[in-house]
């Protein structure tokens, strides 16, 4: 069970609200609603999926760099680097909201320069959009992915039969509105004869049909020994 008294006076200190209707409105939610969770002291799971990811960055805990011994799992890494893309994401959203001028562009340009960024829908896997420096990390230009579907020849056909069955179970499943999970995925790059391995973080938002990944590129050393047996 969450407790809502304490969420809601973390999103108040953070975004510096001062009234419950600016709770409500940062939820889409009436202030009646917000009276409601208050008083029942819990937060429904689809606004509490939301807020797990935007307040109290000092819960997340500090990420380090993957070692070099044997004994390191792909895991490991993989939380690690989840780790690190929620405190951007985090940290670039209290700086959007605090900020009042066209410095925040280059906010986001900030972020997008160190991961990849793709938006899509959920119920074709068509790109609608991507962030970051594709061209220079994977050799695509924007018009080489949107409007297409990732299951064109992007990526590995292993993963990409992975990808299918994560699509079909979201679509069928009944009452789930949103969904966070984590994956590696080899992505084929457009000028080399070689995949390169993604962390990639997932944020689907199944009633509006629409998907957002951000991704890294994991370090050659590690890829090299995911694969070595």
């Amino acid at each position: 069970m969450n407790n809502a008294h304490k969420i809601i006076s973390s999103i108040m200190a953070q975004n510096g609200f001062r009234h419950k209707y600016q709770v409500a409105e940062y939820f889409g939610v009436t202030p009646q609603a917000i009276s409601s969770w208050l008083t029942k002291g819990v937060i429904p799971s689809k606004h509490f999926l939301r807020v797990q990811s935007e307040i109290e960055i000092g819960n997340y805990p500090e990420p380090q760099e993957p070692s070099s011994e044997s004994s390191k799992t792909v895991i490991d890494y993989l939380i690690n680097e989840n780790v690190k893309l929620k405190r951007e994401l985090a940290q670039l959203k209290i700086d959007l909201s605090k900020s009042k001028n066209d410095s925040d562009n280059d906010l986001l340009s900030k972020l997008n320069s160190r991961s990849l960024v793709l938006k899509g829908r959920v119920s074709d896997g068509v790109i609608t959009d991507i962030g970051g420096d594709w061209f220079n990390v994977m050799g695509y230009h924007k018009s080489d992915l949107v409007g297409h579907s990732y299951d064109e020849g992007f990526i590995h056909q292993d993963d990409t039969f992975k990808i299918k069955q994560n699509q079909s179970n979201i679509l069928r499943s009944s009452g789930l509105k949103e969904s966070r999970f984590s994956t590696i995925r080899r992505w084929k790059h457009k000028n080399l004869d070689t995949y390169i391995m993604l962390c990639m973080v997932w944020y689907v938002d199944i009633e509006n049909d629409e998907v957002e990944i951000i991704a890294k590129p994991i370090d050659q050393s590690l890829q090299n020994n995911i694969f070595a047996n």
